[in-house]
Parts: structure tokens; C-alpha cells; sequence
């Protein structure tokens, strides 16, 4: 007898569970197709029923000052589903800011939100500026001996400054020579030094080209040889 009434108390437990969890479950669920709007757009805004209990749900349109300029009631499709669809041109939507839906559907009331934003806003343009730069670096041959004349070459993007720096290197990175070239009107820039061996060329082997600009650089290379 005991366990006879202990399975009813259990069944009834059961039972008030599940009718606390479909009492409090929300019966419909709503969403624009998106978020924010200018004047003359499209509003759509649709949802659906999951618990059916009148064929019609009441919405209602608040401007962002909470004055209401619409109260509509939206028949439910026999799928459990509503829309409406609001053009924002009229003198009701006159104002930038948060709108407010309120859906009331029997005693359970949810609010939504949109915002309308200003046309003549006009965010803020980041210009980025390009950073001026060494776009090209040569020496007229890639081989020179003792007396020979190094003509050294090359480009950049933008003017910055008229000169570029330029530095000679030996094989073993140490500096021969410095040298200013000058920048023309058409971005081009070139410097020219005779080649003394045992002066500033005093090894044999690869040597490089370094030029300096704004805060670019770029290198170029060469084979020096007292006798070739």
C-alpha cells in the first residue's frame, strides 16, 4: 500500500514538473531582418508561435521619445508564423534612434528593439598615408675594377626629403664610403664615385649597396676585383 501511493505521489511530481516547464516556456520567439535602418528602408519583422493560443498576436511601434505610432494585430499562418513589414518613410518615422515592438500574445508580453540611423552621418575616413620608400636600388654593372666609375641608381615611391643617403660595404660589412644622392622631379635619384683600389676598395669580393630614406631602406650588390 505504502509503495502503491509513493509511485501516485511520484507520477503526480512528474506531472507538475512538466506543467511548471510548459507554463513558463515562451510561447514565441521575433527578429528583424536587421538591426539598424535609414529613412525609406524596409522594416520586416517576423516570428514564431510555439505555443498556440489565439490566431492573432498584438504588436505595437514606439518612437524613441516612447510615444506609440502604431498598434496592429497580426493573424498567425496556419505554419504558427507572423511578419510585418514597415516602409520607414512616413512622417511617423521621422526620428533618429532606439524604436521599440511590444508583442503581446495572451498574458505574455516581450519587447524588441531597432534602431533608425541618421542618412547625413557621415562616419569617420581614416586616409592612411604611405609611408615613403626606396622602390628600386641598382649599380649600373655588377662587376668593377680599379678605376672604374660606380654609378649607382634607383627610385622612390614619394618625396620625403631631396637626398637619399647611401653607404658602400665590404665583404666583411665594414663601411668604404658614404655618399648624398639627389632626388629629381620624377622621383629618380643617382650618385656616381671612381673606384681606388687600396683607398676604398682595398679587398677583392662582394661588396653592397645600402641606401637610406625616410625610414625605408634597400641594398643592392657588386663584385669588385683588382685585376678581372
Amino acid at each position: 500500500m505504502l509503495g502503491h501511493l509513493l509511485g501516485i505521489t511520484l507520477v503526480l511530481l512528474s506531472l507538475s514538473s512538466v506543467i511548471v516547464t510548459e507554463t513558463f516556456a515562451e510561447p514565441f520567439t521575433a527578429d528583424f531582418n536587421k538591426q539598424s535602418y535609414h529613412f525609406g528602408d524596409s522594416l520586416i519583422f517576423s516570428g514564431d508561435i510555439f505555443d498556440y493560443r489565439m490566431p492573432i498576436i498584438a504588436m505595437s511601434v514606439y518612437d524613441p521619445d516612447n510615444k506609440i505610432l502604431s498598434a496592429n494585430s497580426l493573424e498567425i499562418t496556419p505554419q504558427n508564423t507572423f511578419s510585418k513589414s514597415i516602409t520607414l518613410d512616413s512622417s511617423q518615422y521621422e526620428k533618429t534612434g532606439q524604436y521599440l515592438v511590444k508583442l503581446d500574445y495572451g498574458t505574455v508580453t516581450q519587447n524588441y528593439h531597432f534602431i533608425i540611423e541618421d542618412d547625413s552621418f557621415e562616419s569617420e575616413t581614416i586616409i592612411e598615408i604611405e609611408e615613403p620608400e626606396i622602390l628600386l636600388l641598382y649599380t649600373e654593372k655588377k662587376q668593377y675594377t680599379d678605376k672604374d666609375i660606380i654609378k649607382i641608381t634607383g627610385l622612390v615611391s614619394s618625396l620625403d626629403s631631396s637626398t637619399v643617403l647611401i653607404g658602400i660595404y665590404d665583404p666583411f660589412g665594414m663601411p668604404t664610403g658614404f655618399y648624398f644622392a639627389t632626388i629629381n622631379s620624377d622621383l629618380e635619384f643617382s650618385t656616381s664615385f671612381l673606384v681606388k683600389s687600396g683607398v676604398n676598395f682595398r679587398i677583392d669580393g662582394v661588396y653592397s649597396v645600402k641606401a637610406h630614406y625616410a625610414e625605408s631602406e634597400a641594398m643592392s650588390f657588386f663584385d669588385f676585383n683588382k685585376i678581372l
